[in-house]
Parts: structure tokens; sequence; C-alpha cells
């Protein structure tokens, strides 16, 4: 009698178990307004940079990646709470971005036109791919 009431205890606590995991999993972001306050200020800095490119205003370029880099630890800090798998798919994401980010700043020193163009190009690649891991709720407004 004692084996088949913990059996059937066990079966009804099953799948409370698995429904709170799966609602875990499609849980809204804790900081939504953070997050999309960060990632504006990627796609923000995408454009910017691109219009400081063409302009060939160079020391304006390391103010671009200094704000980047305060973008980046804006959403860091807004995702820090967050499930573990979900920061394990942003972490490398963002990196990329911010490397992306430094190598137009590293360009913008040496005065590299083509590698400026180049490096954009990576940086908007990489940008799009961060901002399109996160839910649509989060995203800049397209332009």
């Amino acid at each position: 009698m004692f084996i088949r009431t913990l059996l059937f205890a066990g079966a009804l606590a099953l799948p409370v178990g698995l429904s709170a995991g799966v609602a875990s999993a499609d849980a809204p972001l804790k900081s939504p307004a953070k997050v999309q306050k960060a990632l504006a200020t990627f796609d923000r800095v995408v454009d910017h940079t691109e219009r400081l490119i063409t302009a060939k205003n160079y020391k304006h370029l390391l103010h671009e990646n200094d704000e980047f880099k305060e973008g980046g630890e804006a959403l860091e800090k807004a995702i820090a709470k967050e499930p573990g798998d979900f920061k394990a798919k942003i972490d490398p994401l963002l990196q990329k971005a911010e490397a992306d980010s430094q190598s137009i700043a590293d360009a913008a020193n040496a005065k590299d036109d083509a590698k400026l163009a180049t490096n954009h190009d990576a940086l908007a690649g990489s940008v799009k791919a961060l901002i399109d891991a996160f839910p649509d709720t989060v995203k800049p407004a397209a332009k």
C-alpha cells in the first residue's frame, strides 16, 4: 500500500515539475526595458559608426567603441539574472560583437579605410546576430 501511494504521489508531482520547467524556459526577460535599451545602443552605434567611417572621422570612431563597451556592460547587467542557458547563448554573440567594435577602433587608429569598411560589415552582422537572439518584444524598432 505504501509503495502504491508513493508511486501515485510521484506520478502527480511529475507533470507539475515538468510544467514548471517549461514555464521558466518561456518566461519573459526579467529586465526587458534594460535589455531593449542596451540593444538599441548597439544598433545606434552601428549606424553612427557607418556615418563616421564615410566622413573619415577617425577620432570619434574611438568614442563609438567606448559606447559599445558601455552597452555591453549594460546588457550583461540586464541579463545577469536570466537562466544560465540563455546567458550561455548570448555571451559568445556579445563577445564577437565587442571584438568587431574593437577592430573598428583599431582600424580607425591606423586610418585604414579598407579595414574600416570590412570591419563595419562584420560589426553590423554580429550585432544583427546578437539582437536576433532576443525575443521580438525587446528588439529595437526596425529602421
